[in-house]
């Protein structure tokens, strides 16, 4: 935990590119993903078509990132089951990481080490609306689902555990929990890095804003708040602004290249790489933020 804090409290870091919108490039097959029952199932490739995952984690260490993360995002055993493959939940989550694992190792100098993200992404439920289905689960059994993937990840070897765009500050709430239960089930502790994802308007999918964001994430003690996915740089400076004048802890920034276009039906994520650095190396040098990357169609 001292490694990973100490260096951010040095000089920011540097996250990877998106995960998703990357392995989409490579127009993979139901084959290639285990099958037409698990097509579409981007954590399942792990097992099943690892060398893409390793190659995109290589291409990001090649480029300069200081943090992967794993390929994860939707491993929950919620999300899992969707594709019926729910008891792969910890082969999954802890093959992830140590893939992540064994390739920041490899590229770790004394001057630059290579730290691992745990990616833990929303579960699709909003706990805290009035869904009839989207509701339909209690807060214990939210905890439950992120221990389970957030044990699978610590076993695996990461660095850092990372809540990431979140649509529901209860979710949110729950998957703290559930991490802090996975560290004593396993022993090991790690810093939680938690990020919401806020619309054009500045509010969470259910109308949190900025600042309940933050009261709600520094009373819950985590190490690290920030924002992430859902807009472009433009539409964060305002969130990333308040943050800078009234959180305590240290602020990740990790924008989509734009917000999406449809274009002939497919999602084209407008920014180009150099209007993105200069957008991120503004966060830092107008804001602090300590640490920033890239979100979907960032490659």
């Amino acid at each position: 935990m001292s490694k990973f804090l100490d260096t951010l409290a040095h000089r920011f870091l540097i996250y990877d590119g998106a995960m998703g919108t990357n392995i989409q490039r490579y127009q993979l097959t139901a084959q290639d993903y285990g099958g037409q029952a698990t097509e579409g199932c981007n954590e399942y490739l792990v097992l099943t078509k690892p060398s893409i995952i390793e190659e995109i984690h290589t291409g990001f260490l090649e480029a300069g990132c200081d943090v992967l993360e794993t390929d994860s995002f939707t491993a929950s055993r919620l999300k899992l089951d969707e594709y019926g493959i729910g008891a792969l939940t910890h082969e999954v989550n802890l093959t992830a990481a140590q893939i992540a694992r064994r390739l920041a190792d490899r590229y770790s100098t004394p001057d630059q080490p290579r730290f691992v993200a745990g990616s833990i992404g929303p579960t699709g439920m909003l706990p805290s609306s009035n869904d009839p289905l989207l509701s339909n689960i209690t807060y214990r059994q939210l905890v439950e689902v992120f221990q389970e993937q957030a044990a699978a990840l610590l076993e695996g070897g990461v660095d850092v555990l990372l809540i990431e765009t979140s649509q529901d500050i209860l979710e949110v709430r729950a998957a703290i929990t559930g991490i802090r239960h996975a560290i004593q089930q396993i022993g090991r502790t790690v810093p939680i890095q938690a990020q919401v994802s806020l619309d054009t308007s500045g509010r969470m999918l259910l109308g949190t804003d900025i600042a309940a964001v933050m009261t709600t994430l520094v009373g819950l003690r985590v190490d690290i708040v920030g924002l992430n996915c859902s807009t472009g740089p433009e539409h964060m400076r305002e969130p990333v602004r308040f943050l800078a004048d009234n959180c305590p802890l240290p602020i990740s920034t990790i924008p989509n290249a734009g917000i999406p276009l449809n274009v002939n039906g497919l999602a084209v994520y407008p920014m180009e790489p150099e209007p993105m650095a200069a957008a991120l190396r503004d966060f830092i040098t107008e804001f602090g933020v300590n640490i920033i990357g890239g979100c979907c169609g960032s490659s």
